[in-house]
């Protein structure tokens, strides 16, 4: 693997187990910052409203956060297995949400680790993993008469615009995902046509 890229999950996955008569449900998703992981959650839950516990964990590239929460479960049973199956793969830009719907016996603290542990394990294993680059969204904004010159930048570094839909009104704006390992080069290039004078702008955030 080429230095800056990370494993990650292709699609949706989920994995069931029942332990003990309690049913666990593990929810991979694709997530790069917490606020796409409180929207998947909030899904999740929504999927499974009689649930006991919605225990989580999760890992960005972009700001380097991995978190989790135990959700009612004793402390350290839960999140931290949850988040140790994410670490053990090297999984980046995954949240994994096990799901416990209560069966009436007790499993204590080394059977819950188990349990939210290994259910998380089953989902991982089910999982297209694949490899990818950390890439910034571009938002841009130009004049008509230098969109060419904007389109022909991202061409020359093989950036894929069969994905950029822009808004043709007075100016022409859009997104774009750019790999960051080409991103310096390319804003040198976007500065250098700034000061030629066209109306250009842009704004650079995480993936």
């Amino acid at each position: 693997m080429n230095k800056g890229q990370y494993y990650t999950i292709e699609n949706p996955t989920d994995f069931e187990a029942t332990i003990s008569r309690s049913h666990f449900i593990a929810s991979l998703r694709f997530a790069s910052s917490r606020d796409k992981f409180e929207e998947e959650l909030k899904k999740i839950v929504a999927l499974f409203p009689k649930a006991t516990h919605y225990c989580w964990a999760y890992r960005f590239v972009a700001s380097g956060l991995e978190h989790s929460s135990d959700a009612g479960e004793p402390s350290g049973t839960a999140g931290r297995p949850i988040l140790g199956a994410l670490k053990k793969y090297s999984l980046l830009n995954v949240m994994a949400v096990v799901t416990r719907f209560y069966g009436g016996v007790k499993l204590g603290v080394r059977g819950l680790i188990a349990a939210y542990g290994e259910t998380t394990l089953g989902a991982i294993a089910n999982a297209d993993i694949v490899i990818k680059e950390p890439r910034a969204s571009l938002k841009f904004s130009c004049s008509y008469d230098y969109y060419n010159s904007f389109l022909s930048i991202l061409q020359k570094y093989r950036i894929k615009i069969d994905s950029l839909s822009p808004t043709f009104e007075e100016v022409i704006s859009g997104e774009i995902l750019i790999p960051t390992a080409e991103l310096p080069a390319i804003l040198d290039e976007f500065d250098n046509m700034r000061t030629r004078g066209s109306m250009f702008k842009y704004f650079i955030g995480g993936e």
